[in-house]
């Protein structure tokens, strides 16, 4: 009898799950915030009359709570 070999496959970039570039280690972290759509285009609208990036503005208003 022929023995048959496994061969393992070996994955490289985006074809499989956990692959593709990895986040810069910058300090940063990140977080989802789910609302709804009618909620989200007031809160754009807030962050941009604020002059802030709609993240700056979210972690703004939390650090004041």
């Amino acid at each position: 009898m022929e023995e048959t070999k496994q061969t393992e496959k070996k994955y490289s970039g985006y074809g499989y799950h956990g692959g593709g570039r990895k986040m810069a280690e910058t300090g940063r972290v990140r977080f989802q915030v789910s609302c709804q759509p009618s909620e989200e285009k007031i809160i754009r609208e807030k962050a941009e009359k604020a002059g802030l990036s709609l993240s700056r503005f979210l972690v703004d208003l939390a650090l004041k709570a």
